[in-house]
């Protein structure tokens, strides 16, 4: 494109913003100078430097500010020259000074390292230093402009300074800017309106070339939260596949429904404080079914042969697993058959990296049926494997969990960081079953669903799903397969 049409091509914002980038100008001093707003000099620039006319450089600065509790000082003496002055009239206790005890306790370091004070008789006394003694930031603490390092260590340490970092654009005329001005013109049509075809006006002036393949800016419209709109398509998947959503239940629950009603005993290593978070207070929680716990007490001491302990049932928990919510509905008298399945919140003392999280989603679930066996689990893992996380890539492993027998764990295998564990699954027990009198075979899983949506969203750490970057909240790939 030649500078003659170059020059016809520039927008309105771009002819207001062209002629004031006569030299190295901030964005906020060319906006004023144009009559525009910061925002909209700053767009016409974006656009003038997407086509090449102007160089837009990005500067960081750092200043330093007060805090709330340095603004205080302002316009008067800080503590340490409150004392020092105090003080040429004479010894004084702590509690004559014309300071609070905290501010006291603040800086009483500060004078003593110096040499300004001492304790004399349970006085503090003026030195001979203390007398003319000045501190380096006492002329300049309003402002803060001559604030030297040093100085900015002691004031922040005390809680009175710190610094605030800001972002300044400018803008630079390129050689181009220079050869295209002499051609901007005003009298250009740009765009076509009732008002330009009544009058005539076409005839008379040009109109604005477009250059269709000029870059932009890109434009960022808002959208779901990538990880919770993974988890809402989950949801709708599975309810076409005839599944109900389980109550969402309580997140602090009694040992009793996170563990006892499913059968693990009250010694399980499981059970104890490096797995569950344990409720501070109040400690324990009564109105539990006594009929029930009766009847999980009995299966219990007959199976596991040890002395139940009431209160050890009804000591309070963060949740720790999802299947917590399965034993509150097998104690709904749930349909047989049924499917069912739940999304909840867990909580549990873990690692913390790029597959651990302290709190997190699991994906937990129930069939029961007459005729329901292990190899349909199996098929129906293989199945949330290729719907969830879109891979066949599945291995099983012989599990172990106290109210599952037989047991599996499911992994899947993540393109970057190799197979990963997803969760455990199972028939329950009939010793778990049996004081709920459900008497059908049923099969159970815990998930990380997290762990699927790693895969499904193309990322390595699940950390990320929580994450404030606009970058990744931007970009982050949209969920189609489920």
């Amino acid at each position: 494109m030649d500078v003659e049409r170059l020059a016809l091509s520039l927008s309105g914002l771009e002819r207001k913003v062209i002629r004031h980038v006569d030299s190295r100008r901030s964005v906020a001093e060319i906006a004023k100078s144009a009559g525009l707003s910061e925002v909209e000099a700053m767009r016409g620039l974006q656009y003038l430097s997407n086509k090449g006319i102007v160089r837009l450089v990005r500067e960081e600065r750092k200043r330093y500010v007060h805090t709330e509790k340095g603004k205080q000082y302002v316009g008067r003496k800080l503590p340490e020259r409150a004392i020092l002055d105090a003080l040429k009239d004479g010894p004084k206790s702590i509690s004559e000074l014309p300071v609070t005890e905290e501010e006291f306790s603040g800086v009483v370091g500060l004078l003593k390292k110096e040499g300004l004070v001492e304790f004399k008789k349970g006085k503090l006394t003026l030195t001979e230093r203390g007398k003319t003694f000045m501190f380096p930031w006492e002329e300049c603490y309003d402002t803060l402009d001559c604030l030297d390092e040093e100085s900015y260590k002691v004031l922040n340490r005390r809680g009175l300074v710190t610094t605030e970092e800001s972002v300044v654009w400018y803008a630079e005329p390129t050689k181009l800017l220079k050869d295209v001005l002499p051609h901007v013109r005003d009298d250009v049509i740009d765009a076509i309106t009732p008002e330009v075809l009544r009058s005539g006006a076409w005839r008379e002036k040009e109109f604005r070339v477009y250059d269709v393949t000029s870059p932009v800016p890109k434009a960022y419209y808002g959208k779901r939260q990538p990880y919770y709109e993974f988890l809402r398509r989950v949801k709708d998947r599975l309810y076409a596949l005839g599944f109900q959503e389980e109550e969402p239940g309580e997140i602090v629950l009694p040992m009793f429904w996170n563990s006892n009603a499913l059968f693990m005993p009250q010694d399980h290593p499981a059970a104890d404080i490096h797995d569950i978070y344990f409720v501070k207070s109040p400690k324990k929680y009564a109105p539990i079914p006594k009929e029930l716990v009766k009847r999980v007490r009995e299966q219990h001491e007959r199976s596991w042969g040890y002395k139940w302990d009431d209160e050890k049932a009804k000591r309070l928990v963060l949740r720790s697993h999802a299947t917590a919510l399965s034993a509150f509905l097998l104690a709904s008298k749930p349909k047989i058959p049924g499917k069912y399945f739940t999304i909840s919140r867990v909580f549990r003392p873990d690692e913390f990296d790029y597959k651990h999280l302290l709190e997190f989603n699991q994906l937990d679930g129930v069939v029961l049926s007459d005729d329901i066996t292990f190899r349909d689990l199996l098929g129906l893992l293989k199945d949330f494997a290729r719907e969830f996380a879109g891979t066949d890539k599945v291995k099983f492993k012989a599990g172990y969990f106290p109210f599952t027998e037989p047991s599996v764990e499911l992994f899947v295998k993540h393109p970057e960081k190799g197979w990963m564990e997803i969760g455990g699954a199972g028939m329950f027990r009939e010793e778990l079953l049996e004081p709920f009198d459900i008497h059908v075979p049923v099969i159970a899983w815990g998930l990380g669903i997290g762990r699927f949506a790693m895969m499904e969203l193309g990322i390595q750490d699940i950390r990320e799903f929580y994450s404030k970057r606009l970058s990744y909240l931007r970009s982050a790939r949209k969920v189609w397969r489920v």
